[in-house]
C-alpha cells in the first residue's frame, strides 16, 4: 500500500485520515479484479438462508407450542354465546376474550357451532382455539364494525378502517383450529363499492403487535384483504387455507412492514395478490421466510410491493407452487389466468436488498417474472416529505420453471441510466412461452415507454410488451444469467432476448 510521505508540513489529523482512506480505496481496487469486486457484492445466499432458518426455528419454539396447560374459557358454557348463527353473539365472545385477558394468559375455546359476530378485539395473552366444526360468520351490519385508525400511520389508512378480527399493540396471541371463517365479502351489502373503499372491512388486521401465531384456519371471502399484518414482529402463519374471490382488493396474505415472519404450508387462492409483502409505512419488511406454499391469483402470486416506503430486506420465497385459480376465468381484478408468478417492485422510495426466490414452479402466468424500479413517489401519509427514488440490489431467482407464459415479456428494469438495479442473478431458469406478441412489438420505443410509464402504477400490463419475448433487461449493473432456457412453443416475431444499457453482464443461455 502507498504510504503517506512527510512533506515537512503539519496537516490536521482529519486531513491525514481522509488521504489515508483515499489511498486505501485506490489500493483495494488495484488489487481486486472486476470479477472479484462483483462477486463480493452479490447476495450471500448461504448466510441469508442460515439467518432465516434460525429465525424460523426460534419462532416455532416460541409460538407453535402446546398451550393445553393454560386456563380455558368456553364461550358457550361460560359466556352463553349463541351457536345457531342467527343471532349476533359478538358481545358474549368479546366478554370471553376480555375475561381471558384480565386473568390470563389463557385460552378462549369455541365449541362446534355457528357464531355470528361483528368486530372482535384480540387482547394480549389470549389464544383463540376452535373445535373442528366451529364456524364464524361475519356480520354484514356496518354498525357492528367500529371505525379504527391505528397509531401507526400508513398508506392503508386511506383504504381501511374496520375489520372482523383486530389487534393493536398486543403481544402473545394466537388463533388455531380447523374453523371456517366466512367473512361474507360477497354479501349484497358490499355491492356498488369500488377501489379501496373503507366501507368494506378487512378480514383480520393486526397492527404493531408481537408474537402472533395463526394455524389451521379456513378463511373465506373477505370484503377486502383477507389478512393484514402491519408493523408487527415475530409472526408465524402455517397450514392456512385461504379462498378470497368475492370482491375487489381480495388479497390473500399481506405482510406489511413486519419483521421476523415465517409462513409455511399455506394454500392461498385469491382474486388479487396471493402472498404479498408490502411496506405502507416507514417500517421495513425484514427477515421473512415463505416456503412450501401454493399460490393462485388473477394478479400476482408471490409479490414484494406495490407500496414500498420502508423497503424490504432479507427475504426468501422457496419451494412454492404457482397454480391457476380454481375460480377459473372469473375475475374482478387482474386477468383470466395469472398476471405474474414473481413480482418485485420499488416505486415509493425504500430499499429492496437481499431477496432470494428459489425452487418455484408456475403454470399459465402471463408474465412469470417482473422486477422494476419505478418512481411513483407516493407519500405514505399526508404531511411527510415526498419519497426519494428507491434502490433495488442483490436479487437472485434460481431453480425457477414456468409454462404457459406470454405475451408480456419477463423483465428486469431500472428506472433510468442514473438509477439502476444492482446485482441480479438468474440461475437454472426455464420458461416455456405459448402466447405470442405482435409484429409491431418489434418497433416499440422502450425508452419512451419507460419514461412515460415508470411514474405510474407499477404492473406488467401498465408497462406493456417489449420487443423481445424471452427476457428484457435494462439499466442493471451486475447481471448474471446462468443456465437460462427460453423455450418458444408458438410463432412469436420478436427477438428472444434483449439486454440494453447493462454493465458487468455474464450470460449462459441454453
Amino acid at each position: 500500500m502507498k504510504q503517506l510521505r512527510s512533506t515537512g508540513k503539519n496537516y490536521p489529523r482529519s486531513v491525514i485520515r481522509f488521504l489515508a482512506a483515499v489511498l486505501f480505496v485506490q489500493y483495494f481496487f488495484s488489487c481486486t479484479s472486476p470479477e472479484e469486486a462483483y462477486i463480493e457484492s452479490r447476495i450471500d445466499t448461504e448466510m441469508l438462508e442460515s439467518k432465516l432458518e434460525q429465525m424460523a426455528v426460534e419462532l416455532i419454539e416460541n409460538l407453535a407450542v402446546d398451550r393445553s396447560h393454560l386456563p380455558l374459557v368456553d364461550v358457550v358454557k361460560d359466556f352463553h354465546a349463541d351457536t345457531t348463527g342467527l343471532v349476533n353473539t359478538g358481545v358474549e365472545l368479546q366478554k370471553a376474550i376480555d375475561h381471558c385477558n384480565e386473568n390470563g394468559p389463557g385460552r378462549v375455546f369455541f365449541p362446534k357451532g355457528v357464531y355470528l359476530t361483528g368486530t372482535l378485539f384480540l387482547k394480549s395473552g389470549v389464544h383463540l382455539e376452535f373445535e373442528e366444526g366451529a364456524e364464524i360468520i361475519a356480520s354484514v351490519v356496518r354498525e357492528d364494525y367500529p371505525i379504527i385508525y391505528p397509531e401507526y400511520k400508513a398508506n392503508t389508512d386511506r383504504q381501511v378502517n374496520k375489520s372482523l378480527f383486530y389487534a393493536e399493540n398486543v403481544t402473545d396471541i394466537s388463533m388455531t383450529g380447523k374453523v371456517l371463517i366466512d367473512f361474507q365479502g360477497n354479501h349484497p351489502s358490499h355491492y356498488h363499492t369500488f377501489g379501496n373503499d373503507p366501507s368494506r372491512p378487512f378480514g383480520m388486521r393486526f397492527v404493531s403487535s408481537q408474537n402472533i401465531y395463526i394455524s389451521g384456519l379456513q378463511l373465506w371471502n373477505s370484503p377486502q384483504w383477507m389478512q393484514h399484518y402491519l408493523n408487527c414482529e415475530n409472526v408465524m402463519l402455517e397450514n392456512l387455507n385461504v379462498f378470497n374471490h368475492s370482491n375487489r382488493n381480495n388479497d390473500g396474505i399481506d405482510i406489511d412492514g413486519s419483521r421476523n415472519v415465517y409462513v409455511r404450508n399455506c394454500r392461498v387462492d385469491s382474486d388479487d395478490d396471493a402472498i404479498c409483502l408490502k411496506s405502507n409505512g416507514p417500517a421495513s419488511c425484514e427477515n421473512v421466510l415463505i416456503e412450501d406454499c401454493v399460490a393462485a391469483s388473477h394478479c400476482n402470486a408471490l409479490k414484494l410491493g406495490t407500496e414500498t416506503t420502508g423497503g424490504f430486506k432479507n427475504i426468501i420465497f422457496r419451494n412454492c407452487q404457482v397454480v391457476p385459480s380454481v375460480s377459473g376465468w372469473h375475475h374482478i381484478n387482474g386477468i383470466e389466468t395469472t398476471r405474474t408468478a414473481i413480482t418485485m417492485i420499488i416505486t415509493d422510495g425504500g430499499r429492496m436488498e437481499n431477496v432470494w426466490v428459489d425452487n418455484i414452479t408456475a403454470r399459465d402466468c402471463n408474465t412469470p417474472i417482473f422486477v422494476t424500479l419505478g418512481n411513483r413517489s407516493r407519500k405514505h401519509t399526508p404531511g411527510v416529505p415526498e419519497p426519494k427514488i428507491g434502490v433495488i440490489k442483490n436479487i437472485k431467482i434460481s431453480n425457477f420453471e414456468a409454462t404457459g407464459a406470454g405475451p408480456i415479456t419477463p423483465s428486469v428494469t431500472g428506472l433510468n441510466s442514473d438509477n439502476r438495479i444492482q446485482n441480479v442473478e438468474l440461475e437454472n431458469v426455464y420458461i416455456e412461452y405459448t402466447q405470442p406478441g405482435l409484429e409491431s412489438d418489434r418497433d416499440i420505443d422502450v425508452s419512451a415507454v419507460l419514461n412515460e410509464r415508470k411514474p405510474k402504477y407499477p404492473s406488467p400490463n401498465v408497462i406493456g410488451r417489449f420487443p423481445s419475448y424471452g427476457f428484457y433487461f435494462r439499466y442493471i449493473d451486475g447481471l448474471q444469467l446462468i443456465n437460462v432456457e427460453m423455450n418458444l412453443k408458438c410463432n412469436d416475431p420478436r427477438e428472444q432476448l434483449i439486454i440494453e444499457d447493462c454493465s458487468e453482464v455474464r450470460e449462459n443461455i441454453l
